[in-house]
C-alpha cells in the first residue's frame, strides 16, 4: 500500500507539472500572436499614413491641375471672342470694300472709253512721229498697242499709266530741241543727213557738206521732205550751235520755215 501511496503521488506531480506547463505554452503563444499582430497594425498604420500623404499630394497636384486648367480655359474663351470680333470687323471690311469696288467700277467705266480713245489716238497719231520720239516711246507704245486690244488684261491703273509716261514724254519732245542723224534717199541712193528737230513742228536736215538740205515737215504718214539747198551752211551753223561745236558766238541764224 504504501508504494502504491507514493506511485499516486509522483502522478500527481507530474500531472501539476504538464498542467503548469501547458498554461505557461499557451501564454507564451498568446504573447506571440499578439506580437505579430502589433507588428501588422503598424505596418498597416504606415500604409495607410503613407497613402493617405500620397493622396494629400495627388489631391493638390490635381486641384494646382484643375486651376491651371480653368485659367487656359478662360484665357481661350477671350481668344475666341476676341477673334470672333475680329473675323465680324474683318466681314464688315470685306463688305465695305466690296462696296466702294462696284462705286468704283461704275465711276471707271467712262474713264475706260475714254482712254480706249486715247490709246487709239497716240497709236494713230505715233505713225508721223520722228524716229527720236518713237524710240523713246517704244516701251509706252508696246503696252499701248497691247492694252487696246480686245483680249487686253491689263488694269486701268496699269493702262493710264503707259498713256500717261507717253504723253510726258511727247510733250517734253515738242517743247525742245533734239537732234538725229538719218538716211535720205537720193538720186544715187540713200544719203546720211544730220537733223534737228524743232519739237513736232519741223526739222532741219543737211549733209556733212551743206550740198543736201532742207526741212521736214509732219503728215499722216511720216515727215516729207522739202529740199532747200542753198541753206545748208545755215543749218550746219545752227546744228554746231546745238552741239555747241560752234567757233562763234551765238548769233540769229536764217532758217526757212513754212507750214503744211
Amino acid at each position: 500500500m504504501q508504494t502504491y501511496y507514493n506511485f499516486s503521488k509522483v502522478a500527481k506531480i507530474i500531472l501539476v507539472s504538464f498542467v503548469f506547463s501547458f498554461e505557461i505554452y499557451a501564454q507564451s503563444s498568446s504573447i506571440s500572436d499578439a506580437k505579430v499582430l502589433f507588428k501588422e497594425w503598424i505596418a498597416t498604420e504606415k500604409l495607410q499614413s503613407k497613402e493617405s500623404s500620397d493622396w494629400e499630394i495627388e489631391k493638390e497636384s490635381i486641384n494646382d491641375l484643375s486651376t491651371l486648367l480653368q485659367e487656359e480655359l478662360s484665357t481661350l474663351k477671350d481668344n475666341l471672342e476676341e477673334l470672333e470680333k475680329e473675323n465680324n470687323a474683318g466681314e464688315e471690311e470685306r463688305i465695305r470694300l466690296n462696296d466702294e469696288n462696284e462705286v468704283l467700277k461704275n465711276a471707271i467705266l467712262p474713264l475706260s472709253d475714254s482712254l480706249k480713245k486715247l490709246e487709239s489716238n497716240i497709236l494713230r497719231i505715233s505713225k508721223s512721229f520722228p524716229d527720236p520720239l518713237n524710240d523713246d516711246l517704244s516701251s509706252f507704245l508696246a503696252r499701248i498697242s497691247k492694252a487696246n486690244k480686245e483680249e487686253n488684261t491689263s488694269s486701268i491703273s496699269q493702262r493710264l499709266q503707259a498713256v500717261v509716261g507717253a504723253l510726258v514724254k511727247i510733250d517734253k519732245f515738242n517743247s525742245s530741241i533734239a537732234f538725229d542723224e538719218k538716211l535720205l534717199p537720193t538720186d544715187e541712193g540713200e544719203k546720211k543727213v544730220l537733223v534737228l528737230y524743232f519739237g513736232l513742228g519741223i526739222a532741219y536736215y543737211t549733209d556733212e557738206k551743206g550740198n543736201k538740205a532742207g526741212y521736214l515737215l509732219p503728215g499722216s504718214e511720216g515727215w516729207t521732205e522739202h529740199e532747200k539747198p542753198g541753206y545748208g551752211p545755215a543749218i550746219l551753223e545752227a546744228i554746231s550751235f546745238y552741239k555747241k561745236t560752234a567757233q562763234k558766238q551765238a548769233t540769229f541764224v536764217e532758217l526757212p520755215f513754212r507750214t503744211n
